[in-house]
């Protein structure tokens, strides 16, 4: 992970995880994709995702498997409705500048982030922490980042407890179900106003601080780097 350095002695080790749809980009891409091509109710999985019925690996498989179309169509689709939320460029010159860790961390898929990243010339700038997506006539299948902790809810919960395990202080910034889970263990948690993420923050006391402008979070940076 990367090594920043302030003003004197002092030594940070951050790292810097993001989510990506409905964080980094205004919209959810899987959202879209599963609305434009799923067969059947796909949402009721996610209900049961929430209620604890199923994991996060489990409702991506299979809303997934019913979207039995090519990579070369979705990436067609996809691009016209890409939109950067405010200011994430900033952030992204910020921690090149300070070489801080960024890594999209991230339950959508895969190539639609490195294509994305790929357009805006960001491919070298972050890692991409992601299942592996395949696109078949069966559906579009998943493999899964190994975890490192048996206790983690997954796998986006698990790299925070493995960045904080290396000696790492962790910003965690997202807005789903799954990036809660996530941030609740993060050193400083952002979520996205009005988001699944910062409705469960709030509701369990958790502190955090609700953004719709990555501006925030150079800011925050900046306030650790003094």
């Amino acid at each position: 992970m990367g090594i920043t350095e302030s003003s004197g002695a002092l030594h940070m080790s951050l790292a810097i995880l993001c989510d990506f749809d409905g964080t980094v980009l205004n919209i959810d891409t899987c959202v879209f994709i599963l609305e434009k091509f799923a067969e059947g109710d796909w949402r009721t999985f996610d209900e049961q995702l929430e209620k604890g019925e199923i994991t996060l690996e489990e409702c991506l498989r299979k809303q997934f498997s019913t979207v039995r179309v090519s990579k070369k169509l979705i990436l067609k689709e996809i691009e016209p409705v890409l939109s950067v939320r405010p200011n994430f460029e900033k952030l992204v010159e910020y921690c090149s500048t300070y070489k801080i860790a960024l890594i999209l961390v991230s339950a959508g898929l895969d190539f639609v982030i490195r294509h994305f990243l790929e357009q805006r010339g960001w491919g070298g700038f972050m890692e991409v922490y992601a299942p592996k997506a395949t696109c078949t006539v069966k559906g579009i299948k998943f493999t899964f980042p190994k975890l490192f902790d048996e206790a983690s809810i997954s796998f986006k919960d698990d790299l925070v407890r493995r960045c904080k395990r290396e000696g790492n202080n962790v910003v965690y910034v997202g807005d789903g179900f799954a990036d809660y889970h996530a941030a609740r263990n993060a050193d400083l948690a952002f979520a996205i106003k009005g988001s699944k993420s910062a409705e469960l923050l709030k509701r369990e006391g958790i502190v955090h601080k609700e953004i719709s402008d990555f501006q925030d979070v150079v800011e925050a940076m900046r306030f650790l780097l003094l």
